[in-house]
């Protein structure tokens, strides 16, 4: 009987033990919450610099007009070190609050690092039990501290004007692709892929420092930055860039299926186009000994947008539909012949081939010397609401 009575005892405390879970409580005014992270090094000095940007959790009241004046809605903390473990202690000699990064939403890194290698970083990342490899990496073009000392219009806080632009991009354009996260990164590099992140940059050499300017300039695009053009990255370290124009056949090659308008030239017109991924094919056949990659796209067409051209019969549709399969198969191949030259494996070959062919003694080469076709088919579902224009 004392046996199960000490028995049941032992189940209790074992049980309060497993019920204390503010074991490890911190207030909320003692946290510095971090929205958004930027990475530097110092040239000269080889010292890495962080950027954190911590919400001011005051902003809210003072922008309703309390006495005191508004109050910039974040802070930004330059801290140097010589690791990034160290500067998680030499933060406190700035920092009054215990830094709090787990629920930051965006990662910056200037392109200098970018250049050098981001190895180190998402290492950094993985290793910390409150490490967040699930937001977004964007690679700054320009000077790193004038994107993180810049307010945005309309959001307030520059990480979510950030994430709210990025999601608007994958859904409306060809600019930016979804797979674009830390853990993203990591897993395709260790795949030994060539993949694209997105560049921002600074729209002024001195952006103001003052939150309310920000908000009182009617002119949106002073004080603000720029989501433009893509970072070629290859083993973890950026190997060139992509310019807004190629980033549609890297992403429209890829499988993404944003909505994307863009003009082209057709039978002495310009056309304003949209367009839109509806179904992708790859396949790999191989022709005296050189893999073939076929690419079949299927893609939505509207006119919805295009002012300059409206067609009024079939036969002006089917030649609306051909010259734009022809046009886009044309610019997509000379996009792929450019990474060709430059060496950089956009198109996954490479994993194409690793698939099929697992034994091949030479993936790499294969994949290089591989010829490519694509093929394209066009379809005008939309068209302006208008019979003619005015």
């Amino acid at each position: 009987m004392a046996y199960r009575y000490a028995a049941g005892l032992f189940i209790l405390m074992m049980f309060t033990t497993l019920l204390t879970a503010c074991w490890d409580k911190t207030e909320m005014n003692e946290l510095a919450l971090v929205s958004m992270v930027g990475v530097d090094s110092d040239p000269d000095s080889g010292k890495k610099k962080v950027y954190y940007q911590i919400i001011n959790p005051l902003s809210g009241t003072s922008a309703r007009g309390t006495p005191g004046g508004e109050q910039a809605p974040v802070y930004t903390y330059e801290i140097s070190g010589s690791s990034f473990g160290e500067i998680k202690s030499t933060v406190y000699q700035l920092l009054p609050r215990k830094l709090f990064v787990a629920h930051y939403e965006v990662l910056l890194v200037s392109q200098r690092v970018a250049r050098q290698g981001i190895r180190d970083i998402v290492n950094f990342i993985e290793m910390q039990p409150n490490g967040r490899s699930s937001v977004p990496m964007l690679i700054v073009d320009g000077p790193i501290s004038q994107v993180m000392k810049t307010f945005t219009p309309l959001e307030r806080v520059p990480s979510d004007a950030i994430d709210s632009r990025l999601k608007l991009l994958i859904r409306n354009s060809l600019l930016v692709g979804k797979h674009i996260k830390v853990n993203d990164v990591i897993e395709r590099m260790e795949k030994s892929d060539t993949i694209v992140l997105p560049l921002i940059a600074g729209m002024k050499e001195s952006p103001s420092s003052n939150s309310g300017e920000t908000s009182a300039d009617i002119d949106a695009n002073q004080n603000n930055f720029i989501v433009g053009g893509g970072a070629v990255f290859r083993d973890y370290r950026m190997a060139g860039k992509l310019n807004d124009a190629q980033l549609v056949w890297y992403h429209l090659l890829n499988g993404d299926r944003g909505r994307h308008v863009r003009r082209f030239q057709v039978e002495g017109k310009q056309v304003s186009v949209e367009l839109r991924l509806v179904r992708i094919k790859r396949e790999v056949f191989w022709k005296s000994d050189q893999p073939v990659l076929q690419i079949r796209l299927d893609l939505e067409l509207s006119t919805a947008l295009a002012s300059e051209f409206i067609p009024h019969s079939r036969n002006e549709v089917e030649r609306l539909e051909n010259r734009l399969d022809q046009i886009i198969a044309d610019e997509s191949l000379a996009f792929y012949q450019m990474t060709r030259e430059r060496g950089w494996d956009l198109l996954r070959i490479r994993d194409l081939l690793r698939k099929q062919t697992p034994n091949h003694p030479d993936i790499d080469r294969a994949a290089k010397n591989a010829e490519v076709m694509i093929h394209v088919n066009t379809r005008l579902l939309r068209t302006v609401s208008i019979s003619q224009p005015y």
